[in-house]
């Protein structure tokens, strides 16, 4: 295993003729830290090829100087694995900054207003109204002015005796 995660497997292995050799290698996915990636991330990961190197078993015995053997290469493979979206740190800070400055903004602003309209009542002399005090004001303005439109009915009912309030509504009907 080197450094950098690659493995170099190296096995001598004696075969005889015409028999065949099946190599498999367990592995774990592994992801790698996006300060791993290469500069280029989206153009993929180069896998260097593997090579087999063949003797023959009668010249296997000579010295490694007179030994004939034949090196076989695979073809250099480039993998293109999953590559992150670099642009999401910079998506999730200005979301958040944002969503700080909207609500700093609208605590700044409920402060200033608060702030300015004390000083204008300190200035005018003028008393803070609570807002059940204000309800109550709009409560007492509604029950006069259902106050006067009675009055003018019972007026104009008066003034009017041979017709009664049932006679007139039916009559509208």
């Amino acid at each position: 295993l080197q450094n950098d995660g690659s493995i170099h497997f190296e096995r001598i292995i004696k075969l005889v003729p015409d028999s065949s050799l099946w190599t498999m290698i367990d592995f774990y996915e592994a992801y790698l830290p996006f300060q791993k990636f290469p500069a280029d991330a989206n153009r993929g990961v180069d896998v260097v090829p593997s090579l087999a190197t063949f003797t023959p078993l009668e010249m296997a015995e000579m010295p490694p100087f007179d030994a004939v053997s034949t090196t076989l290469y695979s073809p250099p493979l480039l993998i293109l694995p999953p590559v992150p979206d670099m642009s999401m740190p910079f998506n999730v800070i200005s979301l958040s900054c944002t969503v700080w400055a909207f609500v700093l903004g609208s605590l700044l602003n409920m402060l200033v207003r608060r702030g300015s309209e004390s000083v204008k009542r300190e200035l005018t002399g003028e008393k803070e109204t609570r807002p059940i005090d204000k309800l109550k004001v709009k409560i007492r303005e509604k029950k006069n002015r259902l106050k006067e439109k009675l009055a003018k009915l019972r007026n104009k009912y008066s003034a009017n005796a041979s017709v009664s309030p049932q006679e007139d509504i039916q009559r509208l009907q």
